[in-house]
């Protein structure tokens, strides 16, 4: 990379690395693309186990949100299963956007929302779909983009903008979606107006936000953004999960929506039928869950008990009791 003499020197260096970036990611994309889900479940194992003293702290963190919505469910072996499993479903969801397309035929779609979300998409309206870190949010997101044409994600761009651009291309190449930055607003509602559907994640830690809700019982400060642009612009909001079953197959399932209210309440009252929703998917399948994320922290408020949690499913603990 020559260098341009109208770049300051950390600018350059900046640059230079960012394209290093680029290409390691690059030749990763071209050994990846294509791999069966049977050869990418062997390599994230075999990297988890090589990576494990540097995710340590990553499978800290999912023990403890584990202890605290099951509490005395799981052993602490079990949990360090559950948390290690978790773990390798992440980093396997996050690659399913790239590596062999899975059959349709493999993908059951399900729910009472569905006939509802199919309704409002032919009479040419705007909704969200609420998604959340479980399962194989990508293998769903295909799914949904197979059948409703005009869809758009909401996403965390990446720092570096070539490494983004390449990431949006590996992505789109098993999908039929638009990408539009979480930071966009103007961009999520001009696409709701137009009669587009978003699909937005529900269940990551905001870190500037006061909407607190129950989730999994217990007090939780929950994304607000899904929920305000569905208020604001007069669209519901249908939450979906989308899980492996132990067979092979998978699941994509859509909930009856959650039409916005004028009640001054109403943001908190929808963040807590979110919750109720999603969480008898999380304890069914909760090794493929995203616990590692830091949902309750030290001091913002959050983490008081609210009631008991529901029981974990036992196809949950018979794969941790092996």
């Amino acid at each position: 990379m020559a260098r341009n003499p109208s770049l300051k020197a950390s600018e350059w260096f900046r640059h230079l690395r960012w394209q290093g970036e680029a290409w390691t990611t690059r030749l990763l994309l071209m050994v990846l693309q294509g791999r069966s889900h049977k050869t990418i479940r062997r390599g994230i194992h075999a990297a988890r186990v090589v990576a494990q003293p540097l995710l340590a702290k990553r499978l800290d963190t999912a023990a403890t949100n584990l202890v605290r919505v099951y509490g005395h469910q799981l052993t602490d072996e079990q949990r360090q299963r559950v948390a290690v499993r978790s773990l390798e479903s992440f980093f396997l969801s996050c690659l399913e956007s790239i590596i062999q397309p899975v059959d349709d035929r493999q993908i059951l779609a399900e729910g009472d929302g569905l006939d509802e979300l199919f309704r409002l998409h032919k009479e040419g309206k705007g909704l969200i779909v609420g998604s959340l870190h479980l399962g194989c949010w990508d293998i769903g997101l295909r799914w949904l983009s197979a059948h409703l044409p005009n869809l758009s994600v909401i996403y965390r761009p990446a720092h570096n903008p070539y490494t983004d651009r390449l990431l949006n291309r590996a992505r789109s190449s098993n999908s039929h979606c638009h990408w539009i930055p979480q930071a966009n607003a103007k961009a999520m509602l001009k696409s709701l107006s137009a009669g587009r559907s978003l699909v937005m994640m529900t269940d990551l830690y905001p870190f500037s936000n006061d909407l607190q809700a129950d989730f999994l019982g217990l007090t939780t400060h929950v994304a607000k953004g899904p929920l305000a642009l569905s208020q604001k612009a007069g669209c519901p909001l249908f939450p979906v999960a989308h899980v492996r079953e132990d067979d092979g197959r998978f699941r994509f399932i859509c909930g009856k929506p959650l039409h916005p209210t004028k009640s001054a309440t109403d943001l908190q009252e929808r963040a807590g039928a979110l919750g109720r929703w999603q969480e008898p998917w999380i304890n069914a399948y909760a090794e493929q869950y995203y616990w590692i994320n830091r949902r309750w922290r030290p001091g913002d408020g959050t983490g008081q008990r609210l009631r008991p949690t529901g029981a974990l499913a036992e196809r949950v603990l018979a794969k941790v009791n092996g």
